[in-house]
């Protein structure tokens, strides 16, 4: 296998580099540690992209953003970074986001919500799940941790994502992170996207 469990990182990267920044949206929903030469950008930037990156509607229903801030760990900033596809991306991107969740909608949500609204990894080749677990902040923000690696619609080219969604206790919200790259590139940088998906917290207070 090619990539270090999470388990087995995590005990193994200690405390975390001193060289992060924290990161809270507009709206302080939550709150990310990133590395301080990353990049970011905010949803009001991003209407200017055909597609919003890693905001996917699912089971034929919307999510609509309540907040929602890309990032990168390109050498440069460029809005277009965050739309390369994950399998071709050759530096991390990611995504932190909260979105609302409507009465009917609610009726059916559930993991594979959690995780496909945000990267519809079902859809793509060779789909395979190192980690799926149950995910909690505790208080009713509950979902799932999934890292995931999989192939583009030729199986030349393979991806790899990290990611947790969960909903707040009313249901109506999906707060999630995601991020990764191509499958050198995960390799190449793994502790550090793991880190900073792990530094996630969700705001109680605010939702």
């Amino acid at each position: 296998m090619f990539l270090l469990p999470v388990a087995m990182l995590l005990a193994a990267c200690g405390s975390g580099s001193s060289d992060t920044a924290n990161y809270t949206d507009p709206g302080k929903l939550s709150l990310v540690q990133l590395p301080g030469d990353w990049h970011t950008y905010e949803l009001d930037e991003m209407s200017g992209l055909e597609e919003h990156p890693f905001l996917e509607p699912y089971g034929g229903f919307e999510y609509p953003a309540v907040v929602s801030t890309a990032f990168d760990g390109a050498p440069n900033r460029d809005l277009g970074n965050v739309s390369v596809p994950l399998v071709e991306a050759s530096f991390p991107i990611g995504s932190i986001s909260v979105r609302s969740v409507g009465d009917i909608e609610k009726q059916f949500l559930n993991r594979a919500t959690l995780s496909q609204s945000i990267l519809p990894y079902y859809q793509y080749l060779n789909a395979q799940e190192h980690v799926r677990e149950d995910f909690s902040f505790g208080d009713g923000y509950d979902g799932v941790r999934v890292l995931v690696s999989y192939s583009d619609e030729t199986g030349a080219e393979v991806g790899v994502a990290y990611l947790i969604s969960v909903t707040n206790p009313s249901d109506d919200r999906i707060y999630s992170i995601v991020a990764g790259c191509s499958r050198q590139c995960y390799i190449d940088n793994q502790e550090q996207i793991e880190r900073v998906v792990d530094s996630w917290l969700v705001n109680k207070r605010a939702s």
